[in-house]
């Protein structure tokens, strides 16, 4: 099982995956650099789960790394802590007189002053404000601390300004937690806040969502929240948005870690694709929402891991957790959502099925409602345009889909931050679409480029080029773009852009502006210039990835009146190109060594005939040498995590069985054996080659090695 993700704030600036941490340092860098003596109230906005606590963190790693002289004091005060109590000014006034004697000597004279003027105005205090109901609690609070020994609130306040002056050095009082408090205690703490912050060289950072705290003042006292904070916060400042790569990639690094262990070939990366871009995307909002979604996943996926479609289950539970109303309606109506679509006999079952549509459509906040609407007809086809017979049932249920009716109730048992692209590079990418040479040329140098977070940029720079590719690229350069990334596409794969079976891998990237761009050209150019393309160009991975969409929707408008980008016999003649200019490359020494070899030859096979792919095959392996490059490309790694364990463990897969229409396997397993005894296999190939051997050993004996459980032991 794996563990749950904790959520709680990060604390070192190494581990930043959000870009939080260079906006952390300049605000710790103009706090320090504040030159005056007055007291200062700084605010950090920002919603919940959006990082302000790790923001703070880092706020403090960086003022610990400044100079002594220039190091401020730094006192933690979190409201929440002391929820409930009646008096959070007492509260707060005492963890000043906690901590600050400890900061420094010349803070020690403080002990005693906070703490008589805590007793002394602890009450009084929160009475300078609007108290409603609470004030004759308060009021008996200050009239037995009277009748014990009357303090001099103005003179002892005059005499803590006078050290705090004299000690010469600066305070920082950091709130966090703010609109956890109840609007009573919002409404306190604030009330503390504008009493004590004329304090001298006494800095307040306090971090909270403006929304929540301003209604919760208003809702206590009456008064317009957001003008009663503008008078108390001198600074605001509001925390950047997340950027939305890396808020993608701590997504994917995460999904891979809970559903690590599914079988590489259960997932199928167009799918996921689809279903991710189509409604999960627009949910993640902030990191917080990676870690509600993937802690949820954590508990329930394993329960039912190969017993459902994984794309299916992790779309339907990001429902869960952040749309539970629309869950709840499509797990209490599985005839509405499963099954196939059917000709209605009757008018009014037509108008019934599309009132219900209509109504939970229109329930779903604004802001989701095409993307979700969008997500669900995807998951189940019988709700969208698209008609589905019955002759679908049989795919649906071998591929364990939701909208099976079978299958379905198994759903519900149960500042720019560093590495990040700057729109000045993304301007700089596109001056260079005129050439296709030198576009291609600065992707393939982006990807030695690496982030922070180990991406290459090529990684980042591909998935922006989508924001850009209805109105930023002129017309006269379409073509050109779409022969760049034809042409280097396929060097820009790099197994570190992919964090797991999750990800879509650079293929898709560079094939997804392709597809965008074709729109914009008229009916006539599009086949014209991917044909070229593609006869110029060496990328047949990416140049694949786009036929096989442009197959898929051909096969779908056969059922349908749907337009398509292009005709089937259009199709049909990029797909012969295609196989033309993978015959030519399969020549070359390079072509073996193809990361994506085992996809390319199971397409060429399909599209062409079995003779000429098994030809290829028997003259690459009939030497040692041949084979031994050739059995690495077909090796794969499940994940696994048990119990107790915080080691992720990887399965090597290598079933002879795959290999059957490519190479004869039991004479391959007799070469290999006398190789591996007379150590003759390199070290790139050596886990290959045992595990080969291993899992023809396994058939030889009757043992399934795809089945559940066969690698327990």
């Amino acid at each position: 099982m794996t563990a749950l993700s904790a959520d709680r704030p990060s604390t070192d600036p190494n581990d930043d995956l959000f870009g939080h941490a260079p906006f952390a340092k300049s605000l710790a860098d103009s706090i320090c650099r504040y030159p005056g003596s007055d007291g200062l109230v700084l605010a950090l906005y920002g919603p919940w789960g959006s990082g302000k606590s790790t923001v703070l963190s880092y706020v403090s790693h960086y003022l610990d790394q400044q100079p002594n002289g220039d190091r401020p004091a730094v006192v933690t005060f979190n409201p929440w802590w002391f929820s409930g109590q009646e008096n959070l000014a007492r509260a707060f006034l005492g963890q000043l007189q906690a901590v600050l004697p400890t900061k420094s000597d010349k803070f020690k004279k403080l002990g005693d002053l906070l703490g008589d003027f805590a007793e002394g105005v602890g009450g009084l205090i929160d009475l300078s404000g609007m108290t409603g109901g609470a004030a004759g609690k308060f009021g008996k609070l200050i009239g037995m601390v009277t009748k014990r020994k009357p303090k001099d609130v103005p003179a002892l306040k005059s005499q803590i300004s006078k050290t705090l002056k004299e000690a010469g050095k600066r305070i920082l009082v950091v709130i966090d937690d703010i609109d956890r408090l109840t609007p009573e205690e919002t409404r306190q703490l604030f009330t503390v806040i504008k009493a004590l912050a004329d304090f001298p060289n006494v800095v307040y950072l306090l971090a909270f969502d403006r929304d929540v705290a301003a209604q919760a003042i208003e809702q206590q006292s009456g008064l317009p929240g957001e003008r009663y904070l503008e008078k108390i916060i001198q600074v605001p400042f509001e925390l950047p948005p997340v950027d939305r790569v890396a808020l993608r990639a701590a997504l994917f690094k995460r999904l891979d870690e809970v559903l690590g262990d599914t079988p590489e070939g259960s997932l199928d990366q167009s799918y996921w694709t689809n279903v991710y871009h189509d409604g999960i995307d627009p949910l993640i909002q902030v990191p917080r929402d990676v870690v509600r979604l993937t802690n949820t996943l954590a508990v329930t996926y394993p329960a039912v891991r190969g017993e459902v479609n994984p794309v299916d289950f992790i779309a339907l539970e990001s429902l869960r957790v952040f749309l539970p109303a629309l869950y709840d309606v499509v797990r209490t109506n599985p005839d509405r959502f499963s099954g196939h679509s059917r000709d209605d006999r009757y008018e009014g079952d037509r108008k019934t099925a599309q009132a219900f549509h209509e109504q939970w459509v229109n329930e779903i906040p604004e802001a989701f409602r095409a993307s979700t609407q969008a997500l669900l007809e995807r998951i189940f086809p019988k709700i969208g345009q698209m008609g589905y017979g019955s002759d679908w049932l049989a795919e649906w249920r071998r591929n364990l889909r939701a909208c099976h009716p079978d299958v379905f109730p198994i759903y519900f048992r149960l500042t720019v931050p560093p590495g990040a692209i700057r729109r000045s590079e993304m301007l700089t990418l596109l001056n260079l679409a005129a050439s296709p040479s030198d576009f291609g040329n600065a992707l393939v140098q982006a990807k030695e480029e690496r982030r922070p977070d180990g991406m290459s940029k090529a990684r980042a720079l591909l998935e922006r080029l989508m924001d850009h590719v209805e109105k930023d690229i002129p017309d006269a350069q379409i073509s050109s773009v779409i022969q760049a990334l034809f042409d280097v596409g396929d060097a820009l794969i790099d197994s570190r852009d992919e964090r797991g079976m999750f990800d879509f891998g650079n293929v898709s990237r560079a094939s997804r502006p392709v597809y965008h761009l074709l729109k914009r050209l008229t009916v006539d150019q599009r086949v014209a210039v991917l044909e070229a393309a593609i006869r110029s160009g060496s990328a047949v991975a990416v140049q694949l990835w786009l036929l096989q969409a442009l197959d898929e929707a051909v096969t779908k408008a056969m059922e349908s009146s749907e337009s398509t980008l292009l005709g089937a016999d259009e199709v049909e003649r990029l797909k012969a190109a295609w196989l033309d200019r993978v015959r030519t490359m399969s020549g070359e020494a390079n072509f073996l060594h193809h990361p994506e070899l085992p996809r390319l030859l199971a397409i060429w096979r399909r599209w062409a005939n079995d003779a000429e792919v098994r030809a290829w095959c028997d003259r690459t392996t009939a030497s040692d040498e041949g084979l031994l490059s050739f059995l690495p490309r077909f090796l794969q790694h499940t994940r696994s995590q048990t119990v107790g364990d915080w080691a992720v463990r990887l399965q090597p897969r290598l079933n002879p069985t795959w290999l059957e229409t490519y190479i004869d396997t039991a004479a391959c397993a007799d070469r290999l054996r006398i190789l591996q005894r007379n150590d003759k296999a390199p070290t790139g190939a050596q886990e290959a080659v045992s595990q080969y051997l291993t899992e023809f050993e396994m058939l030889q004996a009757g043992k399934n090695p795809d089945g559940i459980g066969a690698f327990d032991d």
